[in-house]
């Protein structure tokens, strides 16, 4: 208590005497405001040290830690916080059962090991990184007094990789039964260190577009993203097909994108699924289709959307044949009536009545793009997994601290249960070894030559 007095006597004292150089304006208010700040979150620091190492104090001298645990050091540690950094005292402890050395007090508040960051710090970081540079990440909290992009970039493949797709909170409701549900598909190009670009994927879910508002928002969205290898993207689609078998019951479900083969195999994958194209690159490949001919592509456009595919063939067969095409523009058509004629059906969908557009496009460039590769940027696999995921889980309501927190303290639990599975382990083979030189022991003697114990035990005493 005399400390804490102390401590207080300074902060009324350094509070004042600093007041009074502002009312003589000799010092500013703003500046009068953050020395007094930082005084209180140093006060506040020293009250938690304070705190702990007592308790440290006290479960060392208690009658259990004396039966069970033997003192081997007292070791200095410092943390840092989203406030500072403090440093503290605690003992290094060693089992008189199963000779393991531990932190009691590291143990009791979940520090991770050989961390010096709490969990609180990484999230924050992982949260600023979401929207900014790694090194504007670090600036935004400059309590934290870490200097290093590489801390970030650490953070970022370590835990930022570990956030995941799937809801975040469980609906509380059982399985709504919905007429249509709705699927988006995009995917981000991204360059990476090794100079190649891959595809960071990005499908949504959602009930339509509210077309009451004035941007017409998602209902109820709910985000999957991740650097999936291959074509098949089954892991991406089981993922989406559990969230959707968790929260609803829908009658038809239409998935929309650009016609990639990995979009595709969702429409395969989902049940009750129609894939449709969506407008955006249909617009696109009607524009490399009428390449040479100003306007032709809106004639096109709505060739396509009626389903006229006779009259789009025509127009192929005449470009092809005409002699006024150069090289460039025969590959463009040859990459827009392929593109045209193999999605007549998707294309054909767009007039479904209860079909409202896509904007995976869009969601793409704001979500993603923004980020990972509207900038000449070289990630590296696990650091563009964790930016994407980190964005993703957040526009899906997650608080990554809360998250941080319950998986330290599952480990914890696996821990607890992996260390007694441990010695039950050691019990049972301890007691197998016994068995068996016991037997070993009878067998070894000759009929009617056994000792007094084990005809006892053969036969009563």
């Amino acid at each position: 208590m005399n400390i804490l007095q102390q401590m207080l006597d300074k902060l009324w004292l350094d509070l004042t005497q600093n007041g009074e150089k502002v009312l003589h304006q000799e010092l500013g208010f703003d500046d009068w405001l953050e020395l007094t700040m930082s005084a209180g979150r140093s006060l506040c620091l020293n009250l938690i040290k304070f705190f702990l190492e007592e308790a440290d104090r006290q479960f060392k001298a208690s009658a259990i830690r004396q039966h069970k645990y033997t003192v081997k050091a007292i070791r200095e540690t410092t943390k840092t916080t989203l406030y500072g950094e403090f440093t503290l005292k605690r003992t290094y402890y060693q089992s008189k059962d199963s000779q393991n050395y531990f932190f009691w007090l590291d143990q009791v508040i979940g520090w991770q090991k050989y961390s010096r960051m709490t969990l609180g710090v990484k999230a924050r970081i992982l949260e600023n990184v979401a929207t900014h540079t790694y090194q504007e990440a670090l600036e935004m909290i400059p309590q934290v007094g870490i200097h290093s992009k590489t801390a970030v970039m650490k953070i970022v493949h370590q835990e930022g990789t570990r956030l995941p797709n799937e809801p975040v909170l469980k609906q509380k409701n059982k399985k709504r039964p919905i007429k249509a549900l709705f699927l988006e598909a995009d995917e981000d190009h991204v360059a990476y260190q090794d100079s190649t670009n891959r595809f960071m994927k990005l499908v949504y879910v959602h009930e339509g577009y509210d077309l009451t508002q004035p941007r017409h928002p998602l209902i109820n969205p709910h985000y999957f993203t991740g650097n999936y290898p291959g074509t098949d993207n089954e892991e991406l689609w089981t993922e989406v097909l559990d969230y959707i078998d968790a929260n609803y019951q829908p009658e038809q479900v239409y998935l929309s994108g650009d016609g990639a083969k990995w979009i595709k195999n969702g429409a395969a994958f989902i049940p009750h699924c129609t894939f449709i194209l969506d407008r955006f690159h249909l617009r696109k490949y009607c524009k490399r289709a009428a390449v040479g001919i100003a306007g032709l592509d809106r004639t096109l456009y709505q060739w396509a959307l009626a389903g006229q595919t006779k009259f789009i063939r025509d127009y192929f067969t005449v470009r092809f044949n005409d002699p006024m095409v150069t090289a460039g523009q025969l590959q463009s058509l040859k990459q827009a009536e392929k593109y045209l004629t193999n999605n007549v059906s998707a294309i054909k969908d767009n007039g479904l009545t209860a079909y409202h557009g896509c904007s995976a496009e869009g969601h793409i460039s704001h979500y993603l793009s923004r980020r990972l590769s509207s900038r000449p940027l070289g990630w590296s696999s696990a650091g563009a997994q964790g930016v994407a995921r980190t964005r993703i889980f957040q526009l899906n309501g997650g608080n990554i601290a809360r998250f941080l927190q319950a998986e330290q303290r599952q480990a914890s639990k696996q821990a607890k249960v992996t260390k007694l599975d441990r010695r039950l382990h050691v019990k049972q083979n301890i007691k197998n070894k016994y068995y068996e030189q016991t037997q070993a022991a009878f067998s070894g003697h000759l009929r009617g030559h056994r000792s007094l114990w084990q005809h006892g035990l053969q036969t009563g005493w």
